[in-house]
């Protein structure tokens, strides 16, 4: 009896070190990013997808999808200005709380927008999207 305990702790043990070398190389890899970060200063263009979905033009040649929390966008078009600041003090925007955005829906009024989620739209997902919406 002992020595079947013995031999399991054994099988047990090879096993957990020949699992360690590969473990090890899956934790050394960079963590794939799900939303890249970009700099505020790149923008070029943005577009109003929806009342909650903003989608802006980064470098001429990367589209990322901003979703808001409420309709901050209602009553927006894609013409009204929008008022933007780095909430780090840094225009490295990687996630929603680094974007302090508004939208200026007419002289005087600015409409707070909660931004949920940033996310780089991948070549065919802008290739997917309408006419209208691409910024």
């Amino acid at each position: 009896m002992q020595r079947l305990v013995l031999a399991a702790a054994l099988t047990a043990l090879s096993a957990a070190a020949l699992a360690a070398p590969a473990l090890a190389q899956e934790s050394a890899k960079p963590a794939a990013s799900p939303n890249p970060c970009f700099r505020m200063s790149q923008i070029d263009n943005h577009t109003k997808g929806d009342d909650q979905t903003l989608y802006l033009s980064v470098r001429h040649r990367d589209v990322y999808r901003l979703g808001m929390s409420g309709n901050c966008l209602a009553g927006a078009s894609s013409n009204d200005a929008l008022v933007m600041q780095p909430t780090a003090g840094v225009d490295l925007i990687c996630r929603p709380l680094d974007l302090d955005l508004k939208v200026r829906t007419s002289p005087g009024m600015l409409s707070p927008c909660i931004i949920n989620d940033i996310t780089k739209l991948t070549p065919e997902q802008v290739a997917a999207l309408p006419p209208k919406v691409k910024p």
